[in-house]
């Protein structure tokens, strides 16, 4: 019989990260050995992860991994999926490959990875195939066409104007043209 995962997750904080290799260290209430078994197990599974070493004694896990096949935040997603929430104790640098932008539209790019990754974990969790790319612009229409079917254009509350707003603003956001 499977365990069940620990509901709380395990927490840590990123102790140092390059290109290829990040290495936290889990905080004390974290560190037992199943946990840290599961975490090295989930992770050397993992296509282009090179090599996971764990440290029971002061809860450190070094991760060692392809920075051609895995970006940071895609290993920092692996270990989300093995209930593992990481904090950075300090601002670390961000690496970025010469296919992200800078400013703008890396934030961009990681906006729309987290979505592609709810979207991936909606379907996967209930089996129905949900695209949040049209689902969120269409939800601020339905919000819009209620507000001024209820209110008007309610010019002293929220506009339903402002919802059509919103709708276009998060479609655009969700839809970036080709440059």
């Amino acid at each position: 019989m499977e365990k069940k995962r620990n509901r709380r997750g395990l927490r840590g904080q990123i102790s140092s990260q390059v290109p290829g290799r990040i290495r936290f260290k889990l905080q004390p209430d974290s560190r037992n050995p199943d946990a840290m078994k599961r975490i090295k197990d989930g992770l050397k599974t993992q296509q282009g992860v090179h090599g996971v070493r764990v440290n029971g004694a002061n809860g450190s896990v070094t991760v060692q991994y392809d920075h051609r096949q895995h970006s940071p935040s895609g290993i920092l997603g692996l270990l989300k999926d093995l209930d593992v929430v990481l904090e950075t104790v300090r601002h670390l640098p961000e690496f970025e490959g010469p296919e992200q932008g800078n400013g703008e539209q890396g934030k961009s790019g990681d906006f729309l990875a987290a979505v592609d990754d709810l979207n991936a974990r909606i379907t996967a969790a209930t089996g129905i195939p949900l695209n949040l790319k049209v689902v969120l612009p269409l939800s601020f229409v339905s919000a819009g066409i209620w507000s001024i079917a209820k209110s008007g254009l309610a010019i002293g509350t929220v506009p339903g104007w402002l919802f059509f707003w919103f709708a276009f603003d998060v479609f655009v956001k969700l839809h970036p043209g080709r440059r």
